[in-house]
């Protein structure tokens, strides 16, 4: 592979056990801390906030749902104006994160909406803030990326979907990896998000945007992920097993967020659009079905990829293999176990098709697909014969 003028672009990482006491070392005067309403319930955002230190303000929204639509993102826009802070802290997971880059961007720019995120248009962001992201999960990469997912609301004429928008300028300055705020995350946002990063190594890995910098990443990630995620789920409080999981996860999102996503998220995201599925879990349902689909496009890359799953899960193929590690951290593996029927499946297969091809995600899957291509991964991955 040739390669043209290319980037590599990353947040500037602080990593390790007390790396929150990064924030005291900062120029900093008032703090916006954005959150999600399970993590306000917990000791974290207080323990972000004695970490700046007495001489900063700070205010604490923290009203973030799961996979927010755009107008809950955005309601709070006004109380920030006024607050006018010039740090942006995004405390939590993907939602949180990319929320916080959405009001990062119109507090900056209140002319623009968040539909012109756009890497093709300097944004001239920054002139009044900057943004710190900080991880209490292990999967969506957030921090590391140039990229924020909203939710679309049903309305007159228009299903719900998910958007992903993208613009260098939207990329945390900062990102904080501390694994104590990890360990108490529950079991099964430990296991989805960790799908997540999985779905992400293995993507980045395959795209055609792929190169040698995203590439290693990918790789380290994957390796630190599947060799330790089952002994994390066995123990959970296991601080040094949750960095190497922690650090694997913000590994994976560098390597997507230069290399680019694939079919595996463009299905996850319109499944988890339709039936408001945690996305961890409907990348992880595909993941298997779009790899065995891709093979043949790039089987040495695969191939690669596999001697890298420890030899306990390590089957012929990375579809196969990649399946062990999900049954072994007790991930479905296919879209029936997740819950959804049957019926409800095939009633909805049309919109699935269509908010799948809509994704820009298709653009850099090693092997080009079809609606009828997407229709037939859809039934796959129910466990429906095609």
């Amino acid at each position: 592979m040739s390669f043209q003028m290319w980037y590599f672009r990353s947040p500037e990482i602080v990593f390790g056990e007390d790396s929150l006491s990064f924030l005291s070392s900062l120029r900093m005067k008032r703090a916006a801390i954005i959150t999600d309403r399970n993590l306000l319930k917990t000791a974290i955002p207080d323990q972000v906030r004695r970490a700046l230190g007495t001489n900063v303000q700070s205010i604490v929204i923290g009203d973030i749902s799961e996979e927010p639509p755009l107008s809950e993102m955005t309601k709070h826009s006004a109380q920030i104006m006024e607050f006018a802070p010039d740090w942006f802290i995004a405390l939590g997971g993907g939602s949180a994160i990319d929320t916080t880059k959405i009001l990062f961007l119109l507090y900056e720019r209140p002319d623009l909406t968040a539909y012109d995120i756009t890497p093709l248009v300097e944004l001239g962001l920054r002139k009044k803030s900057r943004l710190i992201a900080i991880p209490t999960t292990s999967g969506t990469g957030s921090e590391c990326t140039w990229a924020a997912v909203l939710s679309e609301e049903e309305s007159e004429g228009r299903k719900r979907a998910k958007h992903e928008l993208a613009s260098r300028e939207i990329m945390p300055d900062y990102a904080i990896l501390d694994p104590s705020l990890v360990t108490s995350l529950p079991l099964e946002q430990t296991r989805n998000t960790a799908t997540d990063a999985i779905a992400h190594s293995i993507e980045a890995y395959g795209s055609t945007w792929r190169n040698p910098f995203s590439d290693a990443m990918a790789e380290k990630a994957l390796e630190l992920i599947v060799e330790n995620i089952e002994n994390v789920i066995n123990d959970m409080k296991n601080v040094e097993l949750r960095n190497r999981v922690h650090i694997g996860a913000s590994m994976a999102g560098l390597a997507f967020s230069n290399s680019q996503i694939g079919l595996v998220h463009a299905l996850g995201h319109a499944l988890g659009a339709k039936f408001k599925l945690p996305h961890g879990k409907t990348v992880g349902v595909f993941l298997p079905s779009v790899i065995d689909y891709n093979y043949d496009s790039c089987a040495e890359r695969y191939d690669r990829l596999n001697q890298i799953i420890p030899s306990k899960y390590r089957a012929s193929r990375l579809d196969h293999s990649v399946q062990n590690v999900l049954k072994a951290i007790g991930q479905a593996t296919s879209v029936k176990e997740t819950g959804i029927c049957r019926e409800d499946c095939l009633a909805s297969l049309d919109e699935l098709v269509r908010l799948a091809s809509e994704s820009t995600g298709l653009v850099t899957n090693p092997k080009n697909s079809s609606s009828a291509d997407i229709r037939n991964l859809v039934l796959m991955a129910y466990e429906i014969k095609v």
